[in-house]
């Protein structure tokens, strides 16, 4: 059960206190004497503001802000850490500080009113950048950039133009503008596809690519002297320009079509320290392996840290089967009949068939579905292009053939570690028939950088979590423990055995052999440590075994302890700290920050009742910045330094709020569910509330939700489950934990909601008779079955919900072409087994199966292509409804996926779902639409009449 909050350190308990007197807006505003602040309506809601991306100045002496509002132009703030008014760009939508720490550039949009006058053109308003030196009034804005980067010294800014012409061209090329920031001074190049600082200083590659490919090549830019030279003058295109890090090595990849072979391949060139006069690259040929593979871009170039190596990917070839003469009979010949498919189609008077009609001559329009794919045909087919670009992981010394290391085929794939000198390769095939219904496994193998031979590392692994950044160590969880294997002697062992720590993520609740862990934090330098978390604590041991030690003492209190790696891209930890870590209270869901220093323990340093999060550090500066919020509390930014100490709040959004609006607050209801489990939920209050009358209550839900109780929720539209919009309308909202027993995912929900419910009215403030549920996909679910179940809802709305789990079980999920059937058995339905297994769970647990059991009024909402669950679903309880003369309605969403996307139908669907509890919780008279149905051509003039209606003030 809940405990007393964690003490705190005095300095984190002067910044709580400096926090809790920041003016919350129910709790502390003060407002006038007269209090004239009201409730929000609809026309409100597009005011509000998101504290979006933050950016600290390399000193730390300014921050930048994008400020996206709901359904208004944004802006970018950019603030003096230490006061004043914030200077602001409107329409901006990124920023980013110049390494020097004197400009700021920030990207400007287009403005809403440009972006819809421009409509349907096409070519689409474009961005513009707006360059601000700070601390002055300095400041100039450049129509049409496309893309900009400051040089790493911050001395020098390129800008890439847009291409004259839009993108349907044969060349790459557009204008670019190298500016020297302090003078304004600009140099100009014309057709350049790609431009790349190196790591250092302002070197700048420049590739061109005019059309004709004249004057192709590329060449470099020495932005401080203002000296050009060429590298490589050719006719032919290049791409992909890599730099080494810290170095002046150069790669690129130059593009060799083959005309006999009909296939395109890619030569690679190499520059080592490329900013000498007389560098030559080294060449390889783009056809290797004696000509059967060849160099693919897919994969890009990437150097190894010490220079030694380039890789990249290489495909096998295919020769060119037919004549390009034959290809162009074949097109013509599908034209020809394509057409004459639209004509007799014009001729019978009706629309042209949605199925081209095939000539005897083509192949059939077919499909082979079998038994034992081990990949459904729709999963193939989703993923076709993927497979269609494999290729395989070549390194090259930038002397002789690479060497092929996998990942070519269907079931492998290859990653790099430890500064790229270990490799790793995965192999799934194997292990095929285990994923078709259950877990996927995978062998793993180290691959010999020189000769790309294998050694295989382990077998069947589930839960890898990866090598040790040294490179000797890789890591697996298995059998409820870590286990290690050391990739220079090939032992393994079980690392964590003799550890009293459970590392098994207890609170998954689906039904699988193996539970993933909790996560590994990192290693300290050396692979001297691994560090791992359970619940709430850190663990360092040795990866021999030899020594294993708590770090923290999370679990007394319930804080979670988690190592957040804080401006530093270090692959590893400093062996003696000290490291920020983020702390959660699992019951209190208070929130902050510390400082751990092995063997000393933590400092904390924030925890507070409010959601602190969001931690950056400024790049030459031991200056932080943070957000904090709370749902009656709007984000707000605040700098402090190394000790999150004397902290300024340099800003907040959504300031007018506290003078002009009532707020609700959120608050935490306590109860167990019907087996004992402690759990938690959100009860967030109207907006309106009065101590003494008794309100409307919808309860929304999805699984566990209780840690978002500090987050602040903007009003929209855009969501009809958005919980401010209900509060400001006059109701409380209850977001219940919820918690599962394996075969019963609806019983369960039951078991754990109806508790929370009964927490919720036990405050005295809600009416049990004005009481509606509402969820979407498994919340959808579980809002159909909970109707069918009791009668204790007044009304329900259930977004693309499973209906019936027997006839979903044998559906797929058509987004990735996956079967539904694993979904059943070992992920959210926890169901286990198949139907013919356990009918009698999955008919007890499927709302269809209980429709005359059904007495709440019930909104349900699909898209017909919803590719996540069903449409069907969705008409199969439509037709069970209406045979059972039950009280239903469907929305049925024109050409919408699982969520809907379409603004006009986010913002009918927001109404209807308003109107639907208004008139059943509320008493409000009701819309023809949910009394008597619409029939569907009154349905068509509506829908012509636009949706201008979606806009209708909320109902209160």
């Amino acid at each position: 059960m809940p405990r007393s909050p964690a003490p705190r350190s005095t300095a984190g308990l002067f910044l709580a206190l400096l926090l809790g007197l920041l003016p919350a807006v129910a709790a502390t505003a003060q407002p006038m004497e007269s209090d004239e602040r009201r409730t929000l309506a609809a026309a409100d809601f597009g005011r509000f503001e998101t504290l979006g991306a933050v950016s600290l100045s390399p000193d730390g002496a300014w921050a930048g802000i994008v400020v996206p509002r709901v359904e208004e132009d944004g802006e970018v703030r950019i603030h003096r850490v230490a006061g004043g008014e914030p200077h602001v760009v409107a329409n901006g939508a990124r920023v980013e500080f110049s390494p020097a720490g004197d400009w700021v550039a920030v990207v400007v949009q287009p403005s809403q009113a440009e972006r819809e006058r421009a409509g349907g053109n096409r070519t689409p308003p474009r961005n513009a950048l707006v360059l601000h030196r700070l601390g002055t009034d300095e400041e100039e804005q450049i129509d049409g950039v496309q893309a900009f980067s400051f040089s790493p010294d911050g001395a020098h800014l390129v800008m890439r133009r847009y291409r004259e012409g839009g993108n349907n061209q044969e060349h790459r090329g557009a204008d670019l503008v190298v500016r020297e920031v302090a003078t304004g001074v600009d140099v100009n190049f014309g057709n350049v596809a790609e431009a790349a600082w190196a790591s250092e200083g302002a070197l700048l590659a420049l590739v061109t690519d005019a059309a004709g490919m004249a004057g192709n090549g590329v060449r470099l830019f020495e932005a401080e002297s203002g000296r050009i030279r060429t590298l490589r003058s050719e006719s032919a295109r290049f791409t992909s320009a890599t730099w080494r890090d810290d170095s002046t090595d150069l790669a690129l990849m130059r593009v060799d079509p083959d005309s006999v072979r009909g296939d395109t391949v890619y030569s690679v060139l190499a520059w080592r320290d490329v900013h000498r006069d007389q560098a030559s690259p080294v060449i390889l040929d783009g056809a290797v392996a004696g000509g059967s593979h060849g160099v693919v871009t897919n994969r890009g170039l990437r150097w190894s840290t010490d220079g030694s190596r380039l890789f990249f990917g290489v495909r096998e070839r295919e020769p060119q089967e037919t004549s390009d003469e034959d290809d162009e009979a074949d097109e013509t010949a599908e034209g020809a009949e394509g057409d004459a498919a639209a004509t007799d189609a014009d001729e019978a008077g009706g629309d042209a068939p949605r199925t081209r009609v095939r000539g005897e001559d083509e192949a059939p329009g077919l499909e082979i579905w079998h038994a034992r794919d081990v990949d459904p045909v729709p999963q193939q087919r989703v993923r076709a292009n993927q497979e269609r670009n494999r290729s395989h992981l070549a390194a090259w010394s930038l002397a002789g053939e690479p060497v092929l290391l996998g990942g070519g085929e269907l079931d492998e794939s290859v990653t790099l570690h430890a500064d790229e000198e270990v490799v790793l390769l995965s192999d799934a095939a194997p292990h095929a028939a285990d994923r078709m219904f259950g877990p996927i496994y995978q062998d793993i193998y180290r691959v010999d950088l020189d000769t790309g031979a294998r050694t295989r590392v382990a077998e069947r692994v589930e839960h890898g979590r990866g090598v040790s950044p040294g490179g000797r160590w890789y890591l697996q969880f298995m059998d409820d423990h870590y286990w290690i294997h050391d990739l220079e002697t090939g032992t393994s062992r079980n690392l964590t055995s003799d550890v009293p720590a459970t590392f098994t993520n207890e609170q998954v609740d689906v039904v699988v052999p193996q539970k993933p862990p909790y996560g590994v934090a990192g290693w300290t330098e050396g692979d001297e440590y691994v560090l791992l978390y359970d619940r709430y604590d850190i663990w360092r041991i040795r990866p021999d075994g030899s020594e294993a030690e708590r770090l923290t003492e999370g679990a007394e209190e319930e804080l979670r302890h988690r190592i957040v790696r804080v401006g530093d891209d270090d692959p590893f930890l400093a062996s003696d700290g000290p490291w920020w870590v983020s702390l959660y209270g699992d019951f209190t869901k208070q929130f902050g920050y510390g400082r751990l220093v092995p063997g000393a323990g933590v400092e904390r340093l924030i925890l507070d009742d409010r959601n602190v999060g969001r931690l950056i550090r400024a790049d030459d500066a031991d200056v932080y910045a943070w957000v904090t919020q709370r749902y009656d509390e709007p984000p707000a930014l605040h700098v402090g330094n190394g000790d999150l100490a004397s902290a300024t709040r340099v800003m907040g959004v959504n300031q007018f709020v506290a003078d002009e609006f009532l707020w609700g607050r959120s608050e935490l209801v306590d109860y167990e569910n019907e087996w004992g489990v402690p759990l938690q939920g959100i009860l967030t209050y109207p907006a309106d509330f009065e101590a003494g009358r008794r309100y409307p209550m919808v309860v929304y839900h999805y699984e566990r939700l209780s840690q978002g109780l500090h987050n602040w929720v903007n009003p929209s539209q855009r969501s009809a489950y958005n919980v401010t919009a209900f509060s400001q309308a006059g109701y409380f909202v209850l977001r219940p934990d919820i918690v599962y027993r394996p075969r019963n995912p609806g019983l369960s929900f039951m078991e754990s909601a109806l508790p929370a419910l009964d927490a919720a009215l036990a405050t005295g403030h809600i009416d049990p008779d004005r009481v509606g549920i509402l969820g979407h996909s498994w919340g959808g679910y579980q809002t159909t079955f909970a109707v069918t179940q009791t009668d204790r809802f007044a009304a329900a709305v259930a977004g693309a919900p499973l209906t019936n789990l027997v006839s979903m079980y044998l559906s797929f999920y058509w987004n990735t072409g996956s079967t539904d059937a694993r979904i059943f058995e070992i992920s959210q339905g926890r169901m286990e087994v198949p139907w013919w297994e356990d009918f009698e769970s999955y008919r007890a647990n499927s709302p269809v199966h209980h429709i005359t059991e059904m007495r709440t009024p019930l909104l349900m909402a699909f898209g017909d292509e919803d590719g996540a669950v069903e449409f069907n679903q969705g008409v199969e309880f439509y037709n069970a409804a209406r045979r059972a003369n039950r009280d239903f309605v469907l929305l049925v969403y024109e050409g919408e996926n699982h969520s809907l996307r379409q603004s006009q139908n986010q913002l009918d669907y927001y109404r209807r779902t308003h109107e639907w509890f208004a008139h059943y919780l509320k008493g409000e008279p009701a819309p023809a639409w949910i009394t008597e149905g619409v029939r569907f051509l009154d349905q068509q003039e509506k829908l012509e009449e636009g949706p201008a209606a979606g806009r209708a003030p909320l109902p209160r």
